[in-house]
C-alpha cells in the first residue's frame, strides 16, 4: 500500500458502513480513496448531481440540507470525522437528494462506489452491516422531515427535550441542556430562521418551560417539552 495518508486510513476504519470489514480490506479500499482539503462553506455535493462516490470526513465537519422551494434550509443531520455521507445514493446508482456543506474546515476521502461494491463482494457478511446502519439512517431522516409537520417552538422543544436526555446535567438551578451548535445553525437545523427561532425561545421562556442563556438552556419542566415536541400540546 501506497500514498495512503495515516489519517484518511484511520477515519475510514472508523466508518460504521464498513466496521466489521477486515483492515486489509480498508487499506486496499483506502488506497483508492482522494483526499482533499476544503474551505468552511465549500459545497462539496449539489442536490440532483449525480451520485457516483462517497465522501468520507476525515476531519471536521459537514452538514447535509435541503433546500425548499421557499429557500429555507432544511438540515438532515451533521457529519464528523470518521463518518460517511452521500452513501445510500451512490450505492443505488441515483441522484444526491441533498446539498452537502463545510461546516468546518475540513478534509475529505472521497471514494468511487466502486470501491464499496468490492469491499462486500470480497466479504459477502458485510453487507447485513451496511443495510442495518443505512436502514438507521433513514428511519432519522424521516423522523427529521416529519418534525416539520409542526410549528417552530414545537421542533425546538422535540430538539430540547432529545438533548436533554442525551447532555441534560441536573444543577440546582435546574437541568442545564447545552445547545449543541450555535443558534443560528440551529435555526438552520429546524427549517427556521434565526429571528424565528428567538422568538420560538422566548415563548418557552415566558410559559417557564425554560430560561434561555447563551449557549445553553436552563430546563425548568422537562415534561412540558416532551409534550409539546411530539404534537400533543400546541
Amino acid at each position: 500500500m501506497t500514498d495512503v495518508r495515516a489519517d484518511a486510513l484511520a477515519a475510514l476504519r472508523a466508518v460504521r458502513l464498513w466496521r466489521t470489514a477486515e483492515d486489509a480490506a480498508v487499506e486496499r479500499m483506502a488506497a483508492r480513496a482522494r483526499v482533499e482539503e476544503v474551505a468552511r462553506g465549500r459545497i462539496l455535493v449539489t442536490q440532483g448531481d449525480v451520485a457516483d462516490r462517497i465522501g468520507v470526513v476525515v476531519a471536521g465537519s459537514v452538514k447535509v440540507y435541503n433546500l425548499s422551494v421557499d429557500g429555507r434550509a432544511l438540515t438532515f443531520e451533521k457529519v464528523g470525522s470518521g463518518e460517511a455521507f452521500g452513501a445510500i445514493a451512490a450505492l443505488a446508482g441515483a441522484r444526491y437528494p441533498a446539498t452537502v456543506e463545510a461546516a468546518t474546515d475540513s478534509t475529505i476521502a472521497w471514494l468511487p462506489r466502486e470501491a464499496l461494491f468490492e469491499l462486500f463482494e470480497a466479504d459477502p457478511g458485510l453487507a447485513r452491516t451496511l443495510v442495518t446502519d443505512l436502514a438507521g439512517r433513514v428511519v432519522n431522516l424521516t423522523a427529521v422531515a416529519a418534525t416539520q409537520s409542526l410549528d417552530v417552538p414545537s421542533r425546538l422543544a422535540g430538539y430540547l427535550f432529545q438533548r436533554s436526555l442525551e447532555v441534560g446535567r441536573t444543577t440546582p438551578a435546574g437541568l442545564v441542556v447545552d445547545l449543541g451548535m450555535s443558534k443560528g445553525d440551529l435555526a438552520s437545523a429546524l427549517g427556521t430562521v434565526p429571528e424565528t427561532l428567538s422568538r420560538a425561545l422566548a415563548r418557552l421562556r415566558d410559559d417557564g418551560v425554560l430560561v434561555v442563556r447563551s449557549r445553553d438552556v436552563v430546563v425548568k419542566d422537562v415534561g412540558a417539552l416532551a409534550r409539546l415536541g411530539s404534537g400533543f400540546e400546541r
